[in-house]
């Protein structure tokens, strides 16, 4: 086993709603936030946001992403009622949802409520981003591919930081996957834009804080296995 620096398992995080300009803090605080107060986003921010999200790394430069902002209250209503609806005619998530709420495991019941929160309420979420990959061409032109991935995700970390950092919550989720069509029609996305994620953003209705990770003794190895 592998000696981890104790300072990587001690650092202090704090519990509440407060922006920050400290980029350690922002990581480590960084919850899943699925309930947002009833108060509306400044456009400003949401541009910082993503722009925030177009300095992170993309192969060969080519940056093949566009990010659609949601924050017309009528297409954020239909998005939320189709997946509301979508979810409630899946047996098998409306299971999954109700064994979890009754499971022993305290995180996995929290993580349920949480999932049945974000599918119900989706609607009144303050905005959506919707991170698309665009004429992409390297490493592939496969969107459905691991490597295609690789020329958004780290932007839309770099968005999910960027709202830790103003005091927005926000929740990376695919449930896009559910409600294509729905965003397509409503967003006008053209054939070559595929969605990645569905990401509601809002001042939270929740505290940032720390989260259950494993280790740094569980995942980190220093030359060999």
């Amino acid at each position: 086993m592998n000696d981890i620096s104790p300072d990587l398992t001690t650092m202090d995080v704090p519990h509440g709603r407060e922006p920050t300009n400290d980029l350690w803090e922002a990581m480590f605080s960084q919850r899943a936030i699925r309930y947002w107060q009833d108060r509306s986003v400044p456009r400003e921010l949401l541009e910082k946001v993503v722009m925030a999200g177009s300095k992170a790394p993309s192969g060969s430069n080519l940056q093949p992403w566009v990010f659609v902002i949601v924050d017309e209250r009528p297409k954020i209503h239909a998005v939320g009622e189709a997946m509301r609806q979508r979810i409630g005619e899946s047996e098998g998530i409306q299971q999954l949802i109700a064994e979890g709420k009754s499971s022993e495991d305290k995180s996995w019941r929290l993580i349920m409520r949480g999932a049945e929160a974000f599918f119900n309420q989706l609607a009144k979420a303050p905005a959506l981003i919707v991170p698309c990959l665009y004429q992409l061409t390297s490493p592939t032109n496969d969107p459905t591919t691991l490597h295609a991935g690789s020329s958004i995700y780290l932007a839309v970390q770099n968005m999910l930081l960027a709202a830790r950092a103003l005091g927005l919550g926000t929740v990376m989720t695919t449930a896009h996957s559910g409600v294509e069509d729905v965003l397509r029609a409503e967003l006008n996305l053209p054939d070559d834009a595929h969605p990645v994620a569905l990401i509601p953003i809002g001042y939270p209705d929740a505290n940032f804080g720390e989260t259950r990770r494993k280790p740094p003794s569980e995942i980190l190895r220093f030359n060999s296995w």
